[in-house]
């Protein structure tokens, strides 16, 4: 599918200046499938929580939250995982899950749309309902990791500038 056209970056765009919405920095990946990414925060009782919007050619949108960067040990896993399952079966527009690459927990959102269907008010209702839940879930994340705040996600990289 090289040089498909990503149609909903553009239209996400108009929305965010049409409603004054400044909190996003946009980064172009220059891939196969024309995607973009918008990244913000959300802040929570434990901490910062990095939030992306991904957007490309394919029918595909994805609000993803880094919940807990590095947080997963083998010390936490079954209370961290317990938790996923509990959340996941209560709520149908978004899903947690543990990768196991960077031992972070992550929660996606899925919208689907062709490009010509594509509504990014819908996308930020639903990006909205994920900032409202989050406050609601984070005693039982911090239960569950067993920590009281997230850990910097810029302190593993300080040694690097």
């Amino acid at each position: 599918m090289a040089n498909a056209k990503n149609e909903k970056s553009a239209v996400f765009e108009k929305f965010l200046i049409s409603e004054d919405i400044t909190c996003f920095d946009k980064r172009n990946i220059e891939d196969e499938e024309d995607a973009v990414v918008y990244r913000s925060y959300m802040q929570t009782d434990m901490g910062d929580m990095p939030i992306f919007v991904l957007l490309d050619a394919t029918i595909y949108s994805v609000i993803r939250v880094v919940v807990g960067a590095n947080v997963v040990t083998s010390e936490n896993y079954q209370a961290i995982t317990d938790f996923i399952n509990r959340e996941n079966s209560i709520y149908k527009n978004f899903k947690y899950y543990v990768e196991q690459d960077d031992n972070s927990v992550y929660l996606d959102c899925i919208y689907i749309s062709s490009n010509t269907a594509f509504e990014p008010e819908l996308l930020y209702v639903l990006m909205n309902q994920i900032v409202q839940y989050m406050p609601k879930a984070v005693p039982a994340l911090k239960e569950a990791m067993g920590i009281e705040q997230l850990p910097d996600p810029f302190a593993q990289h300080a040694h690097e500038h």
